[in-house]
């Protein structure tokens, strides 16, 4: 596992010195917390599914460890995070994002992503609005038939309401989305088409993170579209100026 970091690192490095944490630590968990072959992060820890150390394979254990250090660099500098959330559409919300009761009750909280104070901008028959996306639970209740954490995920996009002094995250009553996904194409038009993991902006420019450092080090573009590559060269650049 250290020999991946270090393939990591040197991948890091040649994109910018400065770009690889200092004070990393790996930890080795057991399977039951969100799934067999779940990683997460907690601060500067990246934790680690046991099963994967008994079958190690680099080509596919370097991507996903180069998106979970993306969770650790955007977790301890704001600045880097801001901007690079700001190339897929997202930006802090000028006050606080509150949560309707019916999605306050019904949230899950991604590890990676926890903060839902990042919000987009929408077009939405014909008018301009104010989202964020949020993972909640299909059920109101645990399920034994269901004893997975990813059973009970739901993604969907969530409408802001201006209170004044804060904004309210709005749904139907029992708790859908007033703003569907397949009538809000403008969502996929700003966060371009490299990821289809896009329940986070934390998720979506993780990914983008692994494949700008895969791209710029093999020199390999081809499987981008012309928007991808134009994110995946904003993505360099910026990443370039640590």
């Amino acid at each position: 596992m250290f020999s991946i970091f270090k393939a990591v690192k040197k991948l890091c490095d040649t994109i910018s010195p400065r770009l690889y944490p200092g004070n990393l630590k790996l930890i080795k968990i057991k399977n039951g917390h969100y799934g067999n072959d779940v990683y997460y992060t907690r601060g500067n820890n990246i934790l680690i599914p046991e099963n994967i150390f008994e079958y190690p394979n680099a080509d596919v254990q370097i991507p996903v460890m180069i998106h979970e250090l993306f969770h650790v660099i955007s977790r301890s500098n704001p600045v880097l995070k801001n901007d690079l959330y700001k190339l897929i559409g997202f930006s802090k919300a000028e006050k606080p994002v509150k949560l309707n009761p019916v999605l306050e009750k019904s949230l899950l909280t991604n590890p990676d992503g926890v903060s839902y104070q990042y919000v987009i901008e929408l077009e939405y028959q014909g008018d301009t609005k104010k989202a964020i996306p949020l993972i909640n639970s299909k059920f109101g209740t645990f399920r034994p038939e269901a004893p997975m954490f990813f059973d009970y995920l739901h993604f969907d996009l969530y409408s802001l309401s201006d209170r004044g002094d804060h904004y309210m995250a709005t749904s139907t009553p029992d708790g859908k989305t007033l703003i569907p996904m397949e009538q809000t194409p403008s969502f996929f038009t700003k966060i371009k088409d490299n990821t289809q993991y896009i329940i986070h902006p934390d998720e979506i420019m993780a990914d983008n993170f692994m494949l700008a450092l895969q791209a710029y080090t093999t020199g390999d573009y081809s499987k981008f579209s012309k928007e991808g590559k134009a994110l995946i060269d904003q993505v360099i650049e910026r990443l370039s100026t640590l």
